[in-house]
């Protein structure tokens, strides 16, 4: 009897070692031609299947966008808690001026105290909120008496900056859909089944139609 391809066990191989058996067949078929072994539109699906395959075994598991987003939620709270700690320090001033400042921007900032461990969005309206409260011409003047003028723009250059990496990050989470919908455990049943069908076809040629090319083939799968 013509020698045949030996079907070998494949559901039990790790993703990695199972996508590297069907692409090295898919390099194998194209060495040999697709059309000598008469699997043309079979390997034409079989190509696409491996392909899809391939994108799995290299699927991205973390986000580059989070690290920046977590840079850019450490930053914001950063000057958020230094701005709240100096207005308290200067609520216990001896000079009047501070003191006085200090107790108006503390009662003033009274509802936003812990905001730093609330949920994303909602620390950036939080912040937004109280930066609209110390854009008052009141406050204003109190947060000049403490020499605070930098540390609020800061907040607001951060609180801004968390935004757009906050967006940024739905946007790599947009384009990364359709990958992370894919489902390995059926993707490789198609690819196993389609390397089946070839197998089968394969062999077949090797009965009916024999030639050098599908014996050396066979020989190569075999090995």
């Amino acid at each position: 009897m013509p020698n045949q391809i030996k079907l070998m066990g494949l559901t039990a191989l790790p993703v990695a070692l199972h996508h590297d058996f069907h692409h090295q067949t898919s390099s194998l078929i194209v060495a040999t031609g697709a059309e000598k072994l008469h699997v043309e539109s079979l390997y034409a699906e079989y190509k696409e299947l491996v392909a899809s395959e391939a994108s799995l075994v290299r699927r991205q598991t973390t986000y580059v966008s989070t690290e920046n987003l977590k840079t850019a939620d450490k930053e914001r709270d950063n000057i958020l808690g230094v701005t709240m700690q100096i207005i308290r320090a200067h609520c216990a001033s001896t000079i009047e001026s501070k003191r006085s400042a200090a107790m108006a921007l503390d009662a003033l900032t009274a509802p936003y105290k812990g905001i730093g461990r609330s949920e994303y969005r909602s620390e950036t309206r939080e912040i937004a909120g109280l930066l609209s409260l110390l854009n008052t011409e009141e406050a204003m003047a109190h947060i000049t008496t403490l020499h605070l003028t930098e540390e609020v723009e800061a907040l607001n250059m951060k609180n801004a900056a968390f935004e757009i990496a906050l967006s940024q990050k739905q946007e790599e989470e947009a384009k990364r859909t359709p990958q992370t919908s894919l489902n390995t455990e059926e993707l490789r049943k198609l690819v196993d089944a389609k390397y089946a069908e070839i197998v089968q076809t394969v062999n077949a040629y090797a009965i009916v139609q024999p030639s050098e090319e599908i014996e050396n083939f066979i020989i190569q799968m075999n090995a």
